[in-house]
């Protein structure tokens, strides 16, 4: 396994010098223009038209309309074609090019790699990292594009972008465009890291209107997008940013997020959905630092206008006597640290056997004009407690840890085996692994039509819940619970 790939220098030096082939290379311009036939059993053409750009200082590659270019061999390393260490631009035209499961496409090395695609497919890539697409550093752009069946083994099954030195940032970005079908394949015990569709690992990936599903991750993270710090745990200045674009139906079977993972980093939706994914743990997304909300680091969610639905955690109820932590595992949103939620929802989620169907909060957490509605922690006993909301501190050292406020909003219509259908504040354990709840403050919202074994509406086992101009009724069995636990609550 190759994996000190991903950690040289952030450069590699241009392969061949001045070549084109079928192309003109503008008088006193940097700049190459080069048609490549569509000779797919024979890559030579279209390997000479990535060296003559990169000799040229940048340039244009134009392939033929509906082409299937073939990879067979390796160019370089695991790639087959050279290095991208220049301003390319590809005009796809419908075109295919295909890594046959045996070499990636494209290697993009940063100062000053920058590979813009248009209206191309990549698919059957192959490699440790970045199965379709390695971005070390550099710029890349997909325009009206799809990185489809690709395979990476440790990380970022389509596309791995990552930024090893400060002054050289990988971006990405996809604009109407689309990562699905891929799969990293190690398991996160055998070094398996994830991101089935994309790893962002310390860099910018923005999404367009654009589309990453139906991905698989077999690691520890990430089944759609691993978005963060997954190498020095130290930062936050991994940027993902969604505008009206789609993370469904993605898998994660060993890991957290089975959309998206968020470990020390910022993640910005907007008008967009994360539907429909599956992993142990935050099935639709899951933001935090991995140290459940504890120094030294922090990470960012907010949600805009957006959708977290159908999602599921499968995470079983750990067996009596277990020391491996609570049963808690949002089938939604699990947040360990930052998150904002506005006029968004959390709906249909569920949680398979354990805590926390529609959101698991151990940070810090606010929802303005939002819903948390028809979600069930499908289980039994305490340990399928908090239908819509589970509300419980981290460990021991956590700071800011369990705070939660709701702000014209709704939590309704939820199902729990355990206690809170709707809300439950901390779960009462026996024995040592029992996290307690932390502050919650209802204004102007509404908790109804929940139903549990005991709390229907909101079951406080500790901390403090606080209403104001709220509505709490309807609830089965019972509105709140313990008796009392909850001022201005009563049946």
């Amino acid at each position: 396994m190759r994996v000190h790939r991903l950690l040289r220098a952030s450069s590699l030096v241009a392969l061949v010098g001045g070549l084109t082939l079928f192309g003109l290379v503008s008088s006193g311009a940097a700049s190459v223009s080069t048609n490549v036939p569509c000779s797919s059993g024979d890559p030579a053409a279209l390997v000479a038209a990535i060296n003559g750009a990169n000799g040229g200082g940048g340039g244009t590659v134009n392939l033929a309309a509906g082409c299937h270019y073939v990879l067979t061999t390796a160019d370089n390393g695991e790639n087959g074609l050279p290095v991208v260490t220049s301003k390319i631009s590809v005009n796809g035209n419908g075109a295919t090019i295909d890594g046959t499961e045996t070499v990636r496409v494209f290697e993009v090395d940063g100062p000053d790699g920058n590979l813009s695609l248009q209206n191309l497919t990549i698919t059957g890539g192959s490699a440790d990292f970045g199965g379709g697409i390695e971005n070390l550093g550099g710029t890349v752009t997909l325009n009206h594009s799809q990185v489809t069946g690709n395979t990476a083994v440790v990380a970022g099954g389509g596309i791995a972008s990552a930024t090893f030195d400060p002054s050289s940032v990988a971006k990405l970005t996809l604009n109407n465009s689309e990562v699905s079908n891929n799969q990293q394949i190690l398991a996160g015990q055998d070094g398996g890291l994830g991101g089935g569709g994309i790893l962002n690992n310390v860099g910018t990936l923005t999404l367009n209107s654009s589309l990453v599903n139906v991905n698989t991750a077999q690691g520890f993270v990430g089944g759609g997008i691993a978005n963060g710090d997954y190498f020095s745990f130290s930062s936050s200045d991994s940027v993902l940013t969604l505008n009206k674009s789609q993370v469904n139906g993605n898998t994660a079977p060993n890991a957290g997020g089975g959309g998206i993972q968020n470990l020390l980093g910022s993640v910005t939706l907007n008008s967009s959905q994360v539907n429909g994914n599956t992993s142990l743990n935050g099935g639709g997304i899951a933001s935090g630092n991995g140290n459940g909300g504890a120094p030294p680091g922090t990470a960012h969610l907010t949600l805009n206008k957006s959708q977290v639905d159908g999602n599921t955690a499968t995470a079983p109820a750990p067996q009596p006597g277990s020391m491996s932590g609570p049963p808690i595992a949002a089938g939604g949103i699990a947040n360990g640290s930052d998150a904002v939620l506005n006029n968004s929802e959390v709906n249909n989620n569920t949680a398979s056997h354990t805590s926390g169907a529609g959101i698991v909060n151990h940070g810090t957490m606010t929802l303005n004009k939002s819903e948390v509605n028809g979600n069930t922690a499908a289980g039994s006993g305490l340990v399928a407690s908090g239908g819509g909301i589970l509300n419980a501190q981290g460990p021991p050292g956590a700071v800011n840890t369990a705070i939660l406020t709701l702000n014209n909003s709704q939590v309704n219509n939820n199902r729990a085996g355990g206690n809170g259908g709707g809300i439950a504040n901390g779960l009462p354990l026996p024995g040592p692994m029992s996290p307690p709840g932390g502050t919650i403050a209802l204004n102007h919202s509404e908790v109804s039509g929940n139903t549990a074994a005991n709390g229907g509406g909101i079951f406080n086992s500790s901390g403090t819940v606080t209403l104001s101009a709220t509505s709490v009724t309807g609830n089965n069995p019972n509105n709140c619970a313990p008796p009392g636990s909850v001022a201005g609550c009563s049946g």
